[in-house]
Protein backbone atom coordinates (compact mmCIF):
# COMPACT_ATOMS: atom_id res chain seq x y z
CA UNK A 1 0.00 0.00 0.00
CA UNK A 2 1.45 3.50 -0.66
CA UNK A 3 2.78 5.24 1.95
CA UNK A 4 1.12 7.14 4.79
CA UNK A 5 0.85 11.14 3.95
CA UNK A 6 2.97 11.82 6.82
CA UNK A 7 6.47 11.93 6.52
CA UNK A 8 8.88 12.93 9.60
CA UNK A 9 11.70 14.70 7.53
CA UNK A 10 13.17 15.55 10.96
CA UNK A 11 13.97 12.14 11.08
CA UNK A 12 15.47 11.56 7.19
CA UNK A 13 17.56 14.49 7.92
CA UNK A 14 19.06 13.64 11.35
CA UNK A 15 19.65 10.13 9.62
CA UNK A 16 21.73 11.52 6.26
CA UNK A 17 23.80 14.23 8.33
CA UNK A 18 25.36 11.34 11.19
CA UNK A 19 25.76 8.82 7.97
CA UNK A 20 27.39 11.56 5.92
CA UNK A 21 29.83 13.15 9.08
CA UNK A 22 30.57 9.73 9.78
CA UNK A 23 31.29 8.25 5.87
CA UNK A 24 32.87 11.46 5.43
CA UNK A 25 30.82 12.03 2.30
CA UNK A 26 30.72 15.38 0.96
CA UNK A 27 27.42 15.89 -0.84
CA UNK A 28 24.76 13.92 -2.00
CA UNK A 29 21.04 14.58 -3.28
CA UNK A 30 17.77 12.25 -2.53
CA UNK A 31 14.55 11.59 -4.19
CA UNK A 32 11.58 9.41 -2.11
CA UNK A 33 8.59 8.58 -4.15
CA UNK A 34 5.23 7.48 -3.20
CA UNK A 35 2.86 5.83 -5.38
CA UNK A 36 2.95 8.75 -8.21
CA UNK A 37 4.22 11.64 -6.45
CA UNK A 38 7.95 13.17 -4.87
CA UNK A 39 7.60 13.02 -1.55
CA UNK A 40 11.17 14.31 -0.62
CA UNK A 41 13.69 15.82 -2.66
CA UNK A 42 16.87 17.57 -0.96
CA UNK A 43 20.49 18.06 -1.40
CA UNK A 44 22.81 18.01 1.64
CA UNK A 45 26.77 18.61 1.19
CA UNK A 46 28.77 20.64 -1.06
CA UNK A 47 29.37 19.87 -4.70
CA UNK A 48 32.60 21.05 -4.78
CA UNK A 49 36.11 22.24 -2.74
CA UNK A 50 34.49 25.74 -3.00
CA UNK A 51 31.75 25.30 -1.31
CA UNK A 52 28.51 25.34 -3.69
CA UNK A 53 25.71 23.56 -2.54
CA UNK A 54 24.34 20.42 -3.49
CA UNK A 55 20.54 20.37 -4.22
CA UNK A 56 17.70 18.34 -5.98
CA UNK A 57 19.19 19.90 -9.21
CA UNK A 58 22.55 19.00 -8.86
CA UNK A 59 24.28 17.10 -11.50
CA UNK A 60 25.39 13.43 -10.93
CA UNK A 61 27.25 10.37 -12.92
CA UNK A 62 24.68 7.45 -11.72
CA UNK A 63 27.21 4.91 -12.54
CA UNK A 64 25.08 1.68 -13.20
CA UNK A 65 21.98 2.51 -12.54
CA UNK A 66 22.04 3.74 -16.63
CA UNK A 67 21.44 0.42 -17.19
CA UNK A 68 18.15 0.11 -16.02
CA UNK A 69 17.89 3.24 -18.80
CA UNK A 70 19.36 1.39 -21.89
CA UNK A 71 17.35 -2.30 -20.62
CA UNK A 72 13.86 0.31 -21.27
CA UNK A 73 15.48 1.50 -24.24
CA UNK A 74 15.60 -2.27 -25.68
CA UNK A 75 11.78 -3.31 -24.29
CA UNK A 76 10.65 -0.21 -25.83
CA UNK A 77 11.88 -1.25 -29.10
CA UNK A 78 10.62 -5.07 -28.27
CA UNK A 79 7.05 -3.68 -27.84
CA UNK A 80 7.37 -1.79 -31.20
CA UNK A 81 8.16 -4.66 -33.18
CA UNK A 82 11.03 -3.45 -34.27
CA UNK A 83 13.65 -6.20 -32.59
CA UNK A 84 12.94 -9.25 -30.43
CA UNK A 85 14.56 -9.57 -27.23
CA UNK A 86 15.44 -13.54 -27.99
CA UNK A 87 16.97 -12.86 -31.18
CA UNK A 88 20.91 -13.00 -31.45
CA UNK A 89 23.27 -9.94 -31.46
CA UNK A 90 24.53 -10.87 -34.36
CA UNK A 91 21.59 -9.81 -36.82
CA UNK A 92 21.75 -6.60 -35.52
CA UNK A 93 25.81 -6.18 -34.98
CA UNK A 94 27.75 -8.26 -37.50
CA UNK A 95 30.66 -7.37 -36.39
CA UNK A 96 29.72 -9.16 -33.42
CA UNK A 97 31.10 -12.56 -35.39
CA UNK A 98 34.42 -11.84 -34.59
CA UNK A 99 33.99 -13.39 -31.34
CA UNK A 100 34.05 -17.08 -30.96
CA UNK A 101 30.65 -18.35 -30.61
CA UNK A 102 28.92 -15.21 -30.90
CA UNK A 103 25.95 -16.81 -33.22
CA UNK A 104 24.21 -18.11 -29.38
CA UNK A 105 24.21 -15.04 -27.90
CA UNK A 106 20.92 -13.61 -27.59
CA UNK A 107 20.02 -9.75 -26.98
CA UNK A 108 18.17 -11.08 -23.45
CA UNK A 109 21.84 -12.84 -22.33
CA UNK A 110 23.11 -9.52 -22.84
CA UNK A 111 19.92 -7.87 -20.64
CA UNK A 112 20.29 -10.41 -18.01
CA UNK A 113 24.27 -10.83 -17.89
CA UNK A 114 23.93 -14.65 -19.26
CA UNK A 115 25.78 -13.80 -22.11
CA UNK A 116 29.21 -15.60 -21.19
CA UNK A 117 31.52 -12.14 -21.34
CA UNK A 118 33.09 -11.86 -17.57
CA UNK A 119 33.15 -8.84 -15.40
CA UNK A 120 36.85 -8.91 -16.69
CA UNK A 121 35.64 -8.46 -20.16
CA UNK A 122 33.86 -5.87 -19.06
CA UNK A 123 36.08 -3.69 -17.49
CA UNK A 124 38.77 -3.78 -20.72
CA UNK A 125 36.30 -1.48 -21.97
CA UNK A 126 38.20 1.58 -20.21
CA UNK A 127 41.34 0.44 -21.83
CA UNK A 128 40.28 2.26 -24.74
CA UNK A 129 41.01 5.88 -25.38
CA UNK A 130 38.76 8.03 -23.92
CA UNK A 131 35.86 10.12 -26.25
CA UNK A 132 35.31 7.04 -28.54
CA UNK A 133 31.91 6.31 -30.20
CA UNK A 134 30.31 2.85 -29.65
CA UNK A 135 29.89 2.57 -33.22
CA UNK A 136 34.21 2.98 -33.39
CA UNK A 137 34.19 0.79 -30.45
CA UNK A 138 31.94 -2.11 -32.10
CA UNK A 139 34.76 -2.66 -34.76
CA UNK A 140 37.42 -3.98 -32.05
CA UNK A 141 34.92 -6.93 -30.93
CA UNK A 142 37.61 -8.96 -31.86
CA UNK A 143 39.61 -7.65 -28.67
CA UNK A 144 36.71 -9.62 -26.71
CA UNK A 145 36.31 -13.25 -25.46
CA UNK A 146 33.41 -15.21 -24.09
CA UNK A 147 34.58 -16.75 -20.50
CA UNK A 148 31.96 -19.53 -20.65
CA UNK A 149 28.82 -20.88 -22.81
CA UNK A 150 26.35 -18.26 -23.33
CA UNK A 151 23.18 -19.08 -21.17
CA UNK A 152 25.12 -20.97 -18.49
CA UNK A 153 25.23 -18.46 -15.52
CA UNK A 154 25.48 -15.42 -14.85
CA UNK A 155 28.37 -12.81 -14.59
CA UNK A 156 27.75 -9.05 -14.53
CA UNK A 157 29.74 -7.23 -17.35
CA UNK A 158 29.92 -3.41 -18.46
CA UNK A 159 29.99 -4.99 -22.12
CA UNK A 160 26.54 -6.58 -22.62
CA UNK A 161 25.49 -2.84 -22.13
CA UNK A 162 28.04 -1.26 -24.18
CA UNK A 163 26.81 -4.00 -27.12
CA UNK A 164 22.99 -3.08 -25.90
CA UNK A 165 23.56 0.50 -26.54
CA UNK A 166 25.46 0.07 -30.01
CA UNK A 167 21.70 -2.20 -30.65
CA UNK A 168 20.17 0.99 -29.69
CA UNK A 169 21.34 2.94 -32.57
CA UNK A 170 21.30 0.37 -35.09
CA UNK A 171 17.98 -0.13 -35.03
CA UNK A 172 16.62 3.33 -34.09
CA UNK A 173 18.97 4.62 -36.41
CA UNK A 174 19.95 7.50 -34.00
CA UNK A 175 22.49 8.16 -31.18
CA UNK A 176 21.93 6.34 -28.33
CA UNK A 177 21.67 10.27 -26.67
CA UNK A 178 19.13 11.12 -28.97
CA UNK A 179 17.29 7.88 -28.43
CA UNK A 180 17.26 8.45 -25.02
CA UNK A 181 15.76 11.77 -25.22
CA UNK A 182 13.21 11.68 -27.69
CA UNK A 183 11.81 8.27 -26.02
CA UNK A 184 12.64 8.86 -21.89
CA UNK A 185 13.98 12.07 -21.06
CA UNK A 186 11.35 14.20 -22.83
CA UNK A 187 8.32 12.35 -22.03
CA UNK A 188 9.09 11.88 -18.11
CA UNK A 189 10.08 15.28 -17.93
CA UNK A 190 13.65 15.00 -17.13
CA UNK A 191 15.47 18.24 -17.57
CA UNK A 192 18.66 17.62 -16.03
CA UNK A 193 19.63 14.19 -17.02
CA UNK A 194 22.09 13.62 -19.89
CA UNK A 195 23.51 11.29 -22.42
CA UNK A 196 25.83 13.19 -23.57
CA UNK A 197 29.06 14.66 -21.71
CA UNK A 198 29.40 17.99 -23.19
CA UNK A 199 25.70 18.70 -22.32
CA UNK A 200 26.27 17.57 -18.62
CA UNK A 201 29.49 19.61 -18.69
CA UNK A 202 27.29 22.27 -19.79
CA UNK A 203 24.76 22.05 -17.40
CA UNK A 204 27.64 21.89 -14.50
CA UNK A 205 28.76 18.23 -13.80
CA UNK A 206 31.62 18.48 -11.50
CA UNK A 207 34.71 16.29 -10.66
CA UNK A 208 33.62 13.67 -7.76
CA UNK A 209 35.39 13.16 -4.70
CA UNK A 210 37.54 10.33 -3.95
CA UNK A 211 39.19 9.00 -0.50
CA UNK A 212 42.87 9.08 -1.83
CA UNK A 213 45.16 7.14 0.40
CA UNK A 214 42.42 7.93 3.04
CA UNK A 215 42.44 11.61 1.87
CA UNK A 216 39.45 13.15 0.41
CA UNK A 217 40.20 15.06 -2.83
CA UNK A 218 38.43 15.61 -5.91
CA UNK A 219 39.55 13.35 -8.79
CA UNK A 220 39.67 14.01 -12.69
CA UNK A 221 37.71 10.88 -14.72
CA UNK A 222 38.07 9.51 -18.48
CA UNK A 223 35.07 9.64 -19.55
CA UNK A 224 34.05 7.46 -22.05
CA UNK A 225 31.19 7.99 -23.77
CA UNK A 226 31.20 4.25 -25.54
CA UNK A 227 30.36 3.03 -22.31
CA UNK A 228 27.94 5.69 -21.16
CA UNK A 229 24.73 2.89 -21.92
CA UNK A 230 26.32 0.93 -19.35
CA UNK A 231 27.44 3.37 -16.69
CA UNK A 232 27.96 6.85 -17.00
CA UNK A 233 24.75 8.75 -17.60
CA UNK A 234 24.10 11.86 -15.74
CA UNK A 235 20.98 13.13 -14.00
CA UNK A 236 19.65 14.57 -10.64
CA UNK A 237 17.09 13.94 -7.76
CA UNK A 238 14.71 15.62 -9.14
CA UNK A 239 14.40 13.82 -12.43
CA UNK A 240 15.15 10.35 -10.71
CA UNK A 241 12.01 10.87 -8.47
CA UNK A 242 10.42 11.22 -12.18
CA UNK A 243 12.01 7.82 -13.25
CA UNK A 244 10.76 6.20 -10.14
CA UNK A 245 7.81 6.86 -10.48
CA UNK A 246 7.30 5.47 -14.29
CA UNK A 247 8.65 2.58 -12.94
CA UNK A 248 6.20 2.01 -9.66
CA UNK A 249 3.51 3.25 -12.05
CA UNK A 250 3.34 0.56 -14.83
CA UNK A 251 5.76 3.07 -17.19
CA UNK A 252 3.22 5.99 -16.54
CA UNK A 253 4.81 9.09 -15.72
CA UNK A 254 1.53 11.96 -15.36
CA UNK A 255 0.09 11.69 -18.69
CA UNK A 256 2.76 10.02 -20.73
CA UNK A 257 3.79 6.44 -20.67
CA UNK A 258 6.45 4.94 -21.74
CA UNK A 259 5.92 1.59 -21.47
CA UNK A 260 3.43 -0.79 -21.00
CA UNK A 261 2.63 -2.37 -17.56
CA UNK A 262 3.53 -5.96 -17.99
CA UNK A 263 6.86 -4.44 -20.03
CA UNK A 264 7.86 -2.78 -16.53
CA UNK A 265 7.12 -6.15 -14.93
CA UNK A 266 9.38 -7.91 -17.16
CA UNK A 267 12.52 -5.31 -16.50
CA UNK A 268 11.63 -6.05 -12.77
CA UNK A 269 11.47 -9.89 -12.63
CA UNK A 270 14.43 -12.19 -12.36
CA UNK A 271 14.71 -13.26 -16.33
CA UNK A 272 15.97 -17.00 -15.93
CA UNK A 273 17.31 -19.33 -13.65
CA UNK A 274 20.84 -19.01 -14.45
CA UNK A 275 20.56 -15.07 -14.00
CA UNK A 276 20.69 -15.51 -10.38
CA UNK A 277 18.37 -12.30 -9.52
CA UNK A 278 19.14 -9.95 -12.15
CA UNK A 279 15.73 -9.16 -14.24
CA UNK A 280 16.37 -6.87 -17.29
CA UNK A 281 18.45 -3.85 -15.88
CA UNK A 282 17.49 -3.98 -12.54
CA UNK A 283 18.05 -6.86 -9.56
CA UNK A 284 14.97 -8.68 -8.59
CA UNK A 285 14.59 -9.63 -4.66
CA UNK A 286 10.69 -10.51 -4.28
CA UNK A 287 9.78 -7.24 -2.74
CA UNK A 288 12.92 -5.36 -3.51
CA UNK A 289 13.78 -4.10 -6.98
CA UNK A 290 17.42 -2.21 -7.13
CA UNK A 291 20.41 -1.10 -8.71
CA UNK A 292 23.64 0.37 -8.07
CA UNK A 293 26.13 2.07 -9.48
CA UNK A 294 29.73 2.94 -9.25
CA UNK A 295 32.11 5.22 -11.26
CA UNK A 296 35.40 6.34 -10.21
CA UNK A 297 34.28 9.18 -7.96
CA UNK A 298 30.29 8.85 -7.91
CA UNK A 299 28.19 6.56 -6.58
CA UNK A 300 24.70 6.06 -6.76
CA UNK A 301 21.71 3.96 -5.76
CA UNK A 302 17.95 3.20 -6.73
CA UNK A 303 15.33 1.17 -5.29
CA UNK A 304 11.88 0.01 -5.69
CA UNK A 305 9.30 -1.25 -2.68
CA UNK A 306 6.41 -2.00 -5.27
CA UNK A 307 4.11 -3.47 -2.80
CA UNK A 308 4.47 -0.02 -1.00
CA UNK A 309 4.63 1.89 -3.56
CA UNK A 310 7.71 3.39 -2.48
CA UNK A 311 11.00 4.67 -4.43
CA UNK A 312 14.46 6.25 -3.27
CA UNK A 313 17.40 7.18 -5.13
CA UNK A 314 20.48 8.84 -3.56
CA UNK A 315 23.15 10.07 -5.39
CA UNK A 316 26.57 10.83 -4.31
CA UNK A 317 29.20 12.76 -5.26
CA UNK A 318 31.98 10.44 -3.75
CA UNK A 319 32.62 6.79 -4.13
CA UNK A 320 35.18 4.55 -2.39
CA UNK A 321 35.70 1.17 -4.52
CA UNK A 322 38.75 -0.18 -2.54
CA UNK A 323 36.81 -0.30 1.00
CA UNK A 324 33.91 -1.09 -0.84
CA UNK A 325 35.55 -4.17 -2.10
CA UNK A 326 35.98 -5.16 1.07
CA UNK A 327 32.94 -3.93 3.17
CA UNK A 328 30.55 -5.24 1.55
CA UNK A 329 26.30 -4.12 1.78
CA UNK A 330 23.60 -6.48 2.03
CA UNK A 331 22.87 -6.94 -1.58
CA UNK A 332 19.25 -8.30 -0.57
CA UNK A 333 18.42 -5.31 1.04
CA UNK A 334 19.71 -3.13 -1.58
CA UNK A 335 22.85 -2.39 -0.61
CA UNK A 336 25.88 -2.26 -2.94
CA UNK A 337 28.21 -0.86 -0.90
CA UNK A 338 28.77 0.94 2.48
CA UNK A 339 27.52 4.33 2.13
CA UNK A 340 23.81 2.47 0.84
CA UNK A 341 23.14 2.42 4.73
CA UNK A 342 21.73 5.44 4.65
CA UNK A 343 19.13 4.34 2.20
CA UNK A 344 18.05 0.97 4.16
CA UNK A 345 17.71 3.16 7.80
CA UNK A 346 15.79 5.67 5.79
CA UNK A 347 13.07 2.64 4.60
CA UNK A 348 13.39 1.74 8.28
CA UNK A 349 12.09 4.96 9.06
CA UNK A 350 9.58 4.89 6.82
CA UNK A 351 8.16 1.95 7.45
CA UNK A 352 8.56 2.06 11.09
CA UNK A 353 9.67 -1.53 10.49
CA UNK A 354 12.94 -3.20 10.81
CA UNK A 355 12.37 -4.39 7.63
CA UNK A 356 16.21 -3.53 6.45
CA UNK A 357 19.23 -4.82 8.32
CA UNK A 358 21.98 -2.22 7.67
CA UNK A 359 25.59 -2.81 7.34
CA UNK A 360 26.94 -1.95 10.79
CA UNK A 361 31.01 -1.79 9.35
CA UNK A 362 31.15 2.41 8.03
CA UNK A 363 34.40 1.06 6.84
CA UNK A 364 35.84 3.54 9.10
CA UNK A 365 40.00 2.89 10.07
CA UNK A 366 40.32 1.03 6.54
CA UNK A 367 42.63 3.28 4.67
CA UNK A 368 44.57 3.81 7.72
CA UNK A 369 45.13 0.73 8.22
CA UNK A 370 45.83 0.53 4.55
CA UNK A 371 48.69 3.34 5.02
CA UNK A 372 49.88 1.30 7.67
CA UNK A 373 50.65 -2.01 5.84
CA UNK A 374 52.01 -0.28 2.48
CA UNK A 375 54.42 1.86 5.04
CA UNK A 376 55.72 -1.53 6.30
CA UNK A 377 55.98 -2.83 3.31
CA UNK A 378 58.24 0.10 1.73
CA UNK A 379 60.38 0.19 4.71
CA UNK A 380 61.04 -3.85 4.76
CA UNK A 381 61.80 -3.16 0.85
CA UNK A 382 64.12 -0.51 1.68
CA UNK A 383 66.15 -2.69 4.52
CA UNK A 384 66.07 -5.50 2.04
CA UNK A 385 67.40 -3.92 -0.82
CA UNK A 386 70.47 -2.08 1.73
CA UNK A 387 70.97 -5.71 2.68
CA UNK A 388 71.03 -6.82 -1.22
CA UNK A 389 72.61 -4.28 -2.87
CA UNK A 390 75.39 -4.26 0.27
CA UNK A 391 76.15 -7.89 -0.06
CA UNK A 392 79.17 -9.15 -2.01
CA UNK A 393 77.50 -12.90 -2.20
CA UNK A 394 74.32 -12.95 -3.63
CA UNK A 395 72.64 -16.35 -5.25
CA UNK A 396 71.65 -14.70 -8.58
CA UNK A 397 69.16 -17.13 -9.51
CA UNK A 398 67.41 -16.07 -6.52
CA UNK A 399 67.56 -12.28 -7.29
CA UNK A 400 65.77 -13.31 -10.24
CA UNK A 401 62.90 -15.01 -8.98
CA UNK A 402 62.83 -12.41 -6.13
CA UNK A 403 63.12 -9.02 -7.78
CA UNK A 404 61.99 -10.19 -11.31
CA UNK A 405 59.89 -13.06 -11.61
CA UNK A 406 57.89 -12.55 -8.56
CA UNK A 407 56.68 -9.07 -9.16
CA UNK A 408 55.92 -9.42 -12.55
CA UNK A 409 53.46 -12.42 -11.96
CA UNK A 410 52.18 -10.24 -9.47
CA UNK A 411 51.70 -7.17 -11.70
CA UNK A 412 49.40 -9.70 -13.98
CA UNK A 413 47.57 -11.49 -11.29
CA UNK A 414 46.89 -8.25 -8.94
CA UNK A 415 44.58 -6.81 -11.41
CA UNK A 416 42.80 -9.99 -12.14
CA UNK A 417 41.90 -10.42 -8.84
CA UNK A 418 39.83 -7.28 -9.11
CA UNK A 419 38.75 -8.37 -12.12
CA UNK A 420 40.01 -5.37 -13.83
CA UNK A 421 43.17 -4.25 -15.81
CA UNK A 422 45.65 -1.57 -14.36
CA UNK A 423 43.86 1.74 -15.68
CA UNK A 424 40.90 1.23 -14.73
CA UNK A 425 42.46 0.13 -11.47
CA UNK A 426 44.25 3.39 -10.88
CA UNK A 427 41.19 5.38 -11.91
CA UNK A 428 38.60 3.98 -9.43
CA UNK A 429 41.19 3.08 -6.77
CA UNK A 430 43.26 5.65 -6.50
CA UNK A 431 45.90 5.64 -4.42
CA UNK A 432 45.96 1.83 -3.58
CA UNK A 433 46.47 0.56 -6.84
CA UNK A 434 49.14 3.17 -7.58
CA UNK A 435 50.64 1.81 -4.10
CA UNK A 436 50.55 -1.90 -5.31
CA UNK A 437 51.91 -1.09 -8.77
CA UNK A 438 54.73 1.26 -6.98
CA UNK A 439 55.62 -1.62 -4.77
CA UNK A 440 56.11 -4.39 -7.73
CA UNK A 441 58.31 -1.47 -9.19
CA UNK A 442 60.20 -0.94 -6.62
CA UNK A 443 61.19 -4.61 -5.96
CA UNK A 444 61.97 -5.05 -10.14
CA UNK A 445 64.33 -1.60 -8.86
CA UNK A 446 66.43 -2.95 -6.65
CA UNK A 447 66.96 -6.46 -8.33
CA UNK A 448 68.14 -4.13 -11.46
CA UNK A 449 70.23 -2.20 -9.80
CA UNK A 450 71.81 -5.33 -7.72
CA UNK A 451 72.46 -7.28 -11.64
CA UNK A 452 73.90 -4.12 -12.83
CA UNK A 453 76.93 -4.34 -9.90
CA UNK A 454 77.53 -7.83 -10.44
CA UNK A 455 77.77 -7.47 -14.13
Amino acid sequence: MPMNSFLDTEIIDQIIQEEMQAMQIPGLAIAIVSGSEPIYLKGFGKINDAGDKVTEKTAFIIGSSSKSFTAMAIMQMSEAGVLNIDDPVLKYLPEFGSIKDADEVTIRQLLDHTSGFSTYEGMKVFNEKAGGRLSQFIKKLHHFRLSRKPGASFEYSNLNYVLLGAIVEVVSGMSYEAYLVQNIFEPLDMKCTFAEYQKALNYGLEKGYQPVLGLLRQTAYDFHPEIIPAGYIVSCAEDMAKYLIANLNGGCYNNSRILSESAICTLHTKSSKASDHYGLGWFDYDELVHHGGSAENYHANMMLIPSRGLGIAILYNINDNISGAFVKGNFGNGETIVYDRIQSKIVNALTGENTMAPIIDRGKGFHKKTNVIFGMLFALLTLYGCMLLSSSQTYMPLVVIVNLLIPLILLVIIPRLFKASWKPLFQFAAGFAHALFALQLYLILIGVFKIITVF
